[in-house]
């Protein structure tokens, strides 16, 4: 809700600006959760409820309301939960709400697990996004909880299977002898402090139609053993596949102490091509309601490699916007 001035007139002769009007936060929120027992397995049919509190804030005394919330996770692992705030009359930024209790997690057929204590709203807004992942985590038990800063970070995970949601994100580059279309903003980095994605790029030559498909990963990480990426390993349409990566860009970020302790931040983004049979192979692996992964691997000079994968909606969607391109422009 945006601040708002109010404009008055005081004089014939002059015009001033009243006070500045602030509307009421609102009293109500939503606490939106994604529950995942992996990366790409979304959590069905699980219950999250707890209590928290809001307050005003002030140290002795002040006003508080202490509420219970609950919500099921859906065939994609989203569940939203309403939750009472205490409004603020001075500002439309909302309060903090503090959990009490350790939050329930019950799945279908089990007893209530506990977690931890979860706190919404710390940015002041009455929409927070969360991902609860079923993995060790010393500080959750059996869930690793993370609050997302946005909504495209959430919807980057939720709908990560969603051929719609690539669709509506697909961005269009004009060039003079080429159009580039990238679905690098249908990604999101989870982390703020190692920013890391993959997505895919094609670009179509004017003259000829001829498409190029790269696979583009840009990752921020410290590692001494993985350094340097050179090769690609992938499924193609006639069998795993290996190939050369073209490095795009690279940085390090290293003071003296980093360089002793081997605790360098590395910044590099790779790409490597596929060939369309393999592009059309991996759109025609997309199934309503299913979520295989389009797996590869990223290997480095040292002989160390990362997992990564791509959904099949992706490259359904980039591989729809380029059968609509060629067919727009063939003579």
């Amino acid at each position: 809700m945006n601040t708002t001035l109010a404009l008055a007139l005081t004089t014939a002769a002059s015009l001033v600006l009243a006070p500045t009007a602030l509307a009421a936060s609102p009293d109500k929120g939503q606490a939106h959760f994604i529950l995942m027992k992996s990366r790409d397995e979304p959590f069905v049919g699980v219950t999250l409820s707890g209590t928290c509190k809001s307050d005003d804030g002030a140290f002795f005394g002040g006003k508080k309301v202490e509420s219970k919330w609950s919500c099921t996770s859906n065939a994609d692992g989203v569940c939203s939960a309403e939750i009472t705030l205490l409004p603020r009359t001075d500002s439309d930024k909302t309060n903090q709400c503090k959990g009490t209790a350790p939050t329930e997690i019950t799945e279908p057929g089990k007893a209530a697990e506990k977690s931890s204590y979860f706190t919404f709203f710390a940015n002041g807004e009455p929409n927070s996004y969360n991902l609860l992942q079923k993995i060790s985590s010393w500080k959750h038990g059996d869930y690793h909880f993370k609050s997302l800063g946005t909504q495209e970070a959430f919807e980057a995970i939720a709908l990560r299977h969603a051929p719609a949601f690539y669709r509506g994100r697909l961005t269009t580059e004009d060039g003079a002898t080429a159009i580039t279309l990238s679905t690098s903003a249908a990604h999101v980095p989870e982390s703020k402090d190692y920013p890391s994605v993959e997505f895919l790029q094609a670009r179509i030559d004017r003259k000829t139609l001829q498409p190029t498909v790269q696979v583009v990963v840009k990752e921020t990480y410290i590692d001494f053993s993985y350094r340097n990426p050179t090769t690609a390993r992938y499924p193609s349409a006639t069998g795993p596949k290996s190939g050369e990566v073209t490095r795009v860009a690279q940085n390090v970020i290293c003071n003296l102490r980093d360089l002793l302790e081997r605790k360098c931040t590395h910044q590099e983004t790779v790409a490597f091509d596929l060939d369309m049979d393999s592009v059309r192979q991996a759109a025609a692996a997309y199934k309503p309601g299913e979520r295989q992964p389009w797996k590869f691997q990223v290997v480095a000079k040292s002989g160390h490699e990362r997992s990564l994968s791509l959904s099949p909606a992706e490259f359904l969607a980039l591989t729809e916007a380029i059968d609509a391109f060629t067919a727009k422009h063939r003579k």
